[in-house]
This record gives C-alpha cells, sequence and structure tokens, in this order.
C-alpha cells in the first residue's frame, strides 16, 4: 500500500503530465462503481493495467472511491432498472445474454449496469476536474505546502518515513 501512496506523491509533486494522473483517478473511479464479483470488473481491470497511467493514483483512487460507492447503490440500481427497461434495447440485451460467457459480466444486473453507465458518465467529469485539480496544486499549493514547518514535522513522523522508503513501482516489477 505505501508504494501506491508514494507512487501517487512523487507523480502529484514531480513533473508527470497532469493528464496521466487524471486519467489514473478517472478510471479508478470507474473501477470503484463497477461492482467486483463479476468477469466485467475483472475485464476492465485488466485491460487497465496495461494502459499508461499512474498505478499509484489508479489504485490509491480504487481504493478511497470503493469506500463511497455502496453508498450511491440505491441511485446505481435505479439507473440500471431504467436502463435494462428500456424497450429499444431488449433486442439488443436479448441477444447479448445469448452469448456464450457474455452473461458471466452479470451485464443484466441492474446494479452492474447502472454502475457502468454511470462510471462511463462521470468519467470526463472526473477527468477534468482532477486534471484541475492536480493543475491548481502544483500552481498554487506545492511550494507553500513544502516550505511549511508542519510539512518538515510530519516528513519525521515513522509512518512517513516508511512511505518515503517504500520501493516505487518500478522497482518492484524489477
Amino acid at each position: 500500500m505505501f508504494k501506491y501512496i508514494k507512487g501517487f506523491f512523487t507523480a502529484l509533486n514531480a513533473n508527470a503530465h497532469p493528464g496521466d494522473l487524471a486519467h489514473a483517478a478517472a478510471m479508478g473511479l470507474l473501477l470503484a462503481l463497477v461492482p467486483r464479483g463479476n468477469l466485467l470488473w475483472i475485464v476492465l481491470f485488466s485491460l487497465l493495467l496495461f494502459v499508461r497511467v499512474n498505478k499509484g493514483t489508479l489504485f490509491l483512487s480504487l481504493i478511497l472511491l470503493s469506500f463511497v460507492s455502496p453508498l450511491l447503490d440505491g441511485i446505481l440500481d435505479s439507473l440500471g432498472y431504467a436502463i435494462l427497461t428500456l424497450p429499444a434495447a431488449q433486442p439488443l440485451f436479448v441477444s447479448m445474454i445469448n452469448v456464450p460467457f457474455l452473461g458471466l459480466t452479470r451485464f443484466n444486473n441492474t446494479l452492474v449496469a447502472g454502475s457502468l453507465a454511470a462510471g462511463i458518465a462521470a468519467y470526463a467529469p472526473a477527468y477534468f476536474l482532477v486534471r484541475f485539480l492536480v493543475k491548481l496544486y502544483r500552481d498554487k499549493l506545492q511550494s507553500k505546502i513544502v516550505n511549511s514547518k508542519a510539512y518538515k514535522m510530519l516528513c519525521n513522523l515513522p509512518i512517513i518515513k516508511q512511505i518515503i522508503a517504500a520501493p516505487s513501482l518500478g522497482e518492484v516489477i524489477k
């Protein structure tokens, strides 16, 4: 876990492109919304591992947003019901359920359908919001935080020293 936190803060404070961080956070949101335990989540997760984004931000946003997503289950379930009961989409859903292994994605579950639709719809706003916040942080707050006494005291805490000493994501793979 420490390596993901370190990877996030290293990228945030380094010269990493804000778009990489924003895409990673938006992908984490998408994965956090879709319920785990089905083929759809596994396929999405596997595909996102091959995309060039900051993995620390992806995993950190996935973990943090996973705590928030159960609060949205009622809304997402209603959205999924509305999507799955669209009369114009019924032939598509019937043909999809007849495809072998496609039923394992549980796309016909109202929560899965609503979560996927909400995650796709929230991707672009989350991307632009995170990109704006990263730019704002780098332009306005980064130098103030690094030069503050609180930051220097925080860096001397044992847990923070462990995070700083944790191997980076690239070192773990080697």
